[in-house]
Parts: C-alpha cells; structure tokens; sequence
C-alpha cells in the first residue's frame, strides 16, 4: 500500500492499518500538513526563507523556526475551530467511505460516542465533500447517452423487473470540453 496515494480511503485498508497511522490527533494533523504542502513549507510564506516548521505545543499550528510565523493547517477545511478530535474526524471519513451501504447520522453517534448533534454536523460536513456538485448546471453543449446493462433475468439471483425488461438503463452526461 502506497501510503503517499492513500489517505483514508482505499480496497486494503483495515482498521487495524487505520488505527496504526493515526494513533493520535498529532498524526492526523501531520497528514493534513502534508496534503495542503506537499512539498513542504519552504521556503517561509512570512520571511520567504528556506527552514523548518515545528509544530506548536497545545495548538493546531506549525512555527517557523526563524520569524516564528503561525501556520494553520485546519484553516478553510471542514476541521476548522472543531473541538472534536481530529482521530474522531478521521474514523467517521473512513467509516463512511468504507461502509457499502452507507452510514446514518445516528450509527456514527454510537461509533465516535459524541452527541446526535456533534456526529450530524461531522456528517454533514463529510457528505459535502463527497459530493461532487459544485453547483453549476450543465450549459453549453451538453452530450447525453445511455446504454442497457444486465443480462437474462433468468440468470439473475432475484427477479427485477416486469416481463421482458431485463436490462437497466444506464445514462450519462458531459459537457463538450469539461
């Protein structure tokens, strides 16, 4: 398992390999740092000079070890000003997205054992990034096609349909160019 490529998610990834690379919230915010910079945080984004980052004890924050800049990996992410851990955000992202048939508001409450309140806003908040809706329709030229999947319904386990329709429709659109 390439753990540059995986992030929670992934066909071979266990519990058991979660709670291995995210023992605490440290590690979590660590993984975060490491998606927003991928190359790191040099050079400075304050002074501009080529140094290290060093996590600030007690806040989610890294200094730089020159001009002592903050950098807030959080900011403008769902974690921003969460009180909930980071370990208990992690667990519900891989819960919902290992889960097949999906996960309710109400099992992640008995999962994380945080209040209704607390797992509906964490799930909210992970469903809008599992979206992929940015809210613009469709404009310009727009290709539509669709096509029938299945095979014989007596091939299948359970009968779907009625009479001869043994085949689902399948439809898909694309704007020309996007």
């Amino acid at each position: 398992m390439n753990k540059k490529n995986v992030f929670i998610t992934g066909d071979k990834f266990t519990i058991s390999q979660f709670l291995k690379r995210f023992p605490n919230d440290e590690k979590c915010l660590e993984e975060i740092k490491n998606l927003r910079w991928p190359n790191g945080l040099v050079p400075c984004i304050k002074c501009g000079k080529s140094t290290k980052h060093h996590k600030v004890t007690s806040r989610t924050a890294y200094a730089c070890q020159v001009c002592g800049n903050h950098i807030y990996p959080l900011a403008g992410t769902i974690f921003d000003k969460t009180t909930t851990s980071l370990r208990l955000w992690f667990y519900a992202i891989y819960l919902m997205a290992q889960t097949r048939a999906g996960i309710s508001a109400k099992q992640l409450q008995r999962e994380l054992g945080v209040t209704y309140k607390t797992a509906h806003r964490i799930f909210k908040q992970i469903r809008t990034l599992m979206a992929d809706n940015d809210g613009t329709p469709l404009d310009g030229i727009v290709e539509i096609d669709e096509t029938f999947v299945g095979g014989k319904v007596s091939n299948r386990k359970k009968k779907f349909g009625i009479g001869s329709t043994d085949k689902e429709v399948v439809m898909g659109m694309l704007k020309r160019g996007g």
